[in-house]
Parts: C-alpha cells; sequence; structure tokens
C-alpha cells in the first residue's frame, strides 16, 4: 500500500507549466503518518504536496524551487490546506476514539499574506475541523525574518487552536529566540540529529537532549527521519513521545492511510538494521 514517489514525470520548468498543473488540478497529497512510540498508533499524519505527470509522482524537490522562486508556492500551501483539512475530518468522523490531527507545512511566502488566518478558519469551520487538529510547521528560515507581520499571522493561527510547530528543530542559530518570539507548540526534531544516533560518539546524545529539552518546555515533540531500528531504540529509551520516517510508515495516499488505521496495525516494526530507503 506503500506509495512511491517517482521522478521520472517531467516536472514543470516555468511558471506557465507550474500554473497549468495547479489549475488543471495535478496537484496531489499523501499523508506521512505520525507515530506514539510507545504503542505504534498513528496518531497524526503530515501532508505533503505531490505533483502527478501521466502515471508517475513528482516529488516536492522537483518543483516547490521553482513554486518558491515565481510566487505560487503560497497558492501550494492553501491547496494543501483546503485538500488536508477534510481528509482530517473524516478521519475524526471514522475513528472517533482518536483524535486524530494533520500536519500542514506553510512557506515564508504563505505568512505574507494576513489573510492567511481567516482562510484556516474559514475552511476549519466549513469543514468541521477544531482548531487544535491542525499543526502548522514551519522551518527557521520562515521565522527568521523580523518584522515581516509573521509573529501577527502565527499569533493569529494560534489564537484559532493550531498547534505552530518548529519543523527542522536545532539545525538553525535561531531555534531559542524563535521558541521565545513565537508561539510554538511543538518541535519536530531534524532528521540529521536522529541518524547521528546510529553513529555513536558526542554527535547521539543531541536527538535525545533536543527531545528532554522539548519535553521540559512542555511542547510536542516528533523525532523526524527514523530509518533503522537503532535509531528508533534509542530515541524510545529517550522517552521521545512521537516518531515519523520510513521506518514507520512513507507517505501513503488517503486511501492507503484509511486502510492502515483501519487494520489497527502497530507501526512499531520488528527489528532490523538495515535503513528503509
Amino acid at each position: 500500500m506503500t506509495a512511491v514517489v517517482s521522478r521520472r514525470g517531467a516536472p514543470p520548468t516555468t511558471a506557465s507549466d507550474l500554473d497549468a498543473a495547479l489549475t488543471d488540478g495535478h496537484l496531489t497529497v499523501q499523508y506521512q503518518p505520525v507515530v506514539d512510540l510507545k504503542t505504534g498508533r498513528i496518531v497524526a499524519a503530515e501532508a505533503l504536496a505531490r505533483l502527478r505527470s501521466g502515471a508517475d509522482m513528482i516529488a516536492p524537490d522537483a518543483f516547490i524551487p521553482l513554486a518558491e522562486a515565481t510566487g505560487q508556492i503560497a497558492r501550494i500551501d492553501r491547496l494543501v490546506l483546503a485538500a488536508a483539512i477534510p481528509q482530517a475530518v473524516l478521519w475524526r468522523e471514522l475513528f472517533p476514539g482518536r483524535p486524530l490531527s494533520v500536519g500542514v507545512n506553510l512557506s515564508v511566502a504563505g505568512l505574507h499574506d494576513e489573510t492567511l488566518p481567516r482562510y484556516v478558519e474559514q475552511t476549519c469551520a466549513e469543514a468541521g475541523l477544531p482548531g487544535n487538529a491542525l499543526v502548522l510547521e514551519m522551518t527557521e528560515t520562515v521565522l527568521s525574518e523580523p518584522g515581516t507581520g509573521h509573529e501577527a499571522v502565527l499569533r493569529a493561527l494560534a489564537e484559532l487552536g493550531c498547534n505552530i510547530t518548529m519543523d527542522d528543530f536545532g539545525t538553525g542559530y535561531s531555534s531559542l529566540t524563535h521558541l521565545r518570539r513565537f508561539p510554538v507548540a511543538g518541535i519536530k526534531v531534524d532528521r540529521t540529529f536522529v541518524w547521528d544516533l546510529d553513529g555513536g560518539g558526542d554527535e547521539a546524545r543531541l536527538a535525545p537532549a533536543l527531545v528532554r529539552f522539548g519535553r521540559d518546555l512542555g511542547v510536542h515533540v516528533v523525532a523526524e527521519g527514523i530509518e533503522t531500528e537503532s535509531q528508533l531504540a534509542a530515541l524510545r529509551a529517550a522517552d521521545c513521545p512521537f516518531g515519523q520516517g520510513f521506518l514507520l510508515a512513507r507517505p501513503l495516499s488517503p486511501a492507503d492511510l484509511l486502510a492502515v488505521l483501519r487494520s489497527e496495525t502497530t507501526l512499531i516494526p520488528a527489528p532490523r538494521t538495515e535503513p528503509v530507503r
């Protein structure tokens, strides 16, 4: 059931190509589960933009840079929100005992738009999704531009109940500053620190330290990029609450994710040593 991302399809190379692809409905969304590392159960899913090209699926690194350069990334933000919010409503209706959340990445351009909070509020209200079921993820790059109005936009989103989460946490120079400036409710420990868990030495101490730091602050903590059983074991030993990565689950189509949810299958795998690529 795993959705495979292929780059064989021809990605858009111009602004008009990308505009046509978006207008024609070629953008699709896959969902990578976020897993409770104690139980192996899915607690949320991150919405990931893809472009269809014939029978192939184009990975985001083949079109997101173009979208950023041409100013169409904010449009993609909204298209993903429009797709992901009703999906989360469906999950919560089908599995009422599991308050599942959905995560959506926001771009710099998206946060420049002062109307974004109103759009999120209307879209959630029309679909019937409570604000606290929406996780809005952004990297330090997005948060590193002072005086842009991002603080006001993020504050308005937080007031709707949305969970503001800092992605790739620990990779920038201003992580702690951003935690003070913005209404951050969660952090995602960057995959590079998770991969360092396999190497031993001082580098292997960073991911557990970031997990402890996040827990001490009282924010949600997700470890990204889990690929080996040893990484998973180290994170569980560090009492990391949530995890995401190919070892647990690849991005899935909405239908495949529903099938996994219905199966009640635990996503904590049997022991293995090789990375899952």
